[in-house]
């Protein structure tokens, strides 16, 4: 699903001479074409807000977690999780926005200064639901961002 997703995103990738570091990804029972859809938009994303004068680097890590009941946001009763994270060094966002950037047709910029219909988290945030899952984002602004995504296993 990620190798379909990089292929998808090519022209970009070579476009914007992005270069994308990614773990093995274990054996899950998803849908696949969503969560291909899932790494497309987020990939896309770190490909869209990479900081003027920066090649991008995006860095897809992966490790299993085990839910100790300290985290009420995953809608899973699993006890076993996958954690993806996309992490990337582009524009970040300020913490703030966290929770925001995935609301429908909420954007942090201008529609003249960055194509796209501002759906894409959020289409991310119902495909994870969608799998008894959460995702989250952490940002820093002119260093990058971080997506994380818990999977029930």
């Amino acid at each position: 699903m990620l190798e379909n997703a990089k292929a998808e995103l090519v022209q970009t990738i070579e476009d914007k001479n992005a270069v994308i570091h990614a773990d093995p990804l274990p054996q899950m029972n998803v849908i696949p074409f969503q969560i291909q859809q899932l790494f497309i938009n987020l990939i896309g994303n770190s490909l869209k807000f990479c900081k003027a004068g920066r090649d991008p680097v995006i860095r897809i890590t992966c490790d299993q977690l085990v839910h100790k009941n300290n985290k009420p946001d995953l809608v899973s009763t699993a006890k076993n999780y996958t954690r993806i994270s996309i992490q990337d060094n582009g524009m970040g966002f300020d913490q703030q926005y966290a929770e925001n950037i995935f609301i429908l047709f909420h954007r942090l910029h201008l529609k003249n200064e960055y194509p796209g219909s501002g759906i894409g988290l959020s289409i991310c945030k119902k495909i994870v639901e969608n799998h008894g899952g959460y995702i989250s984002a952490q940002g820093i602004p002119e260093v990058g961002a971080t997506f994380d995504v818990f999977l029930p296993n």
